[in-house]
């Protein structure tokens, strides 16, 4: 489930729940799509405490002196997310073949600190066969932390049990999920200093990438129809091959 809780106005970006010190800073235009920005990333979103899908702990500060893209998504989700996957993993499959493999990292972090643990999160990066991006996740204190930031607000929601009676069973419990979370989908880049450099918003378009079949079974109705028809705005691999060669200087896909 998606929410989109932003406004581009005047030259400024605004995130609801952001203190004015954090929506500080200039947003342009991306030529290539998406806003280019100039923002210092506070030491207790860069320290926030993340996971792998081993269990070791993760921070955004490891990876100074690395441009960073970043994603969020949760494992259960049947609209959307399986969507940004297929798109991260074709990025950062384009990454480990370019010249700048060792400047760019890519991450898709959970917004599920209930759900999403670094077992899950193994299985599902699994259905992928693909380890070229990494999959995070965290406690429900530390995503909050960490996604809070960037804009996308996090947000548990109940099922009705007339929803339930419709939603497909898990992927991998078989079983029908009780709620879902509520966020903002995004894709940001970090620069190698850490400063908030990039953001798209929108519905991941994958194109004609491939889903794993036990997710795509996994999709509700409007996930299949999200996966055949992208709902506008929408954010595509291309855009942030664009946004990689203005921040990191270095040409990422086609």
């Amino acid at each position: 489930m998606k929410k989109f809780l932003f406004a581009l106005a005047a030259g400024s970006l605004v995130f609801a729940g952001t203190t004015s010190s954090q929506a500080a800073g200039s947003a342009t235009a991306a030529p290539g799509g998406g806003t280019f920005l100039s923002q210092p990333i506070p030491a207790n979103v860069l320290n926030a405490p993340l996971f792998n899908i081993n269990g070791k702990k993760v921070t955004l500060a490891q990876y100074k002196g690395q441009t960073v893209v970043i994603a969020d998504f949760l494992t259960t989700c049947q609209e959307i997310c399986p969507m940004t996957s297929a798109n991260m993993r074709q990025i950062g499959d384009a990454v480990a073949a370019s010249s700048g493999k060792s400047k760019i990292a890519v991450l898709e972090v959970s917004v599920d600190g209930w759900r999403d643990s670094a077992s899950r999160l193994k299985a599902y990066q699994g259905l992928f066969g693909d380890y070229n991006w990494s999959v995070l996740g965290g406690t429900t204190a530390n995503l909050n932390t960490f996604w809070s930031y960037f804009g996308a607000s996090i947000q548990k929601v109940a099922y009705s049990a007339a929803d339930m009676k419709k939603l497909p069973a898990d992927w991998q419990t078989g079983k029908v999920n009780t709620f879902d979370i509520s966020h903002t989908d995004e894709v940001v880049v970090v620069g190698p200093k850490q400063t908030w450099s990039w953001l798209d918003l929108g519905n991941p378009n994958p194109g004609k990438a491939v889903i794993p079949a036990k997710l795509k079974a996994f999709l509700s109705d409007d996930g299949l129809s999200n996966l055949a028809h992208p709902q506008e705005p929408s954010w595509t691999p291309s855009a942030v091959y664009s946004a990689l060669k203005a921040v990191a200087g270095v040409k990422v896909g086609a």
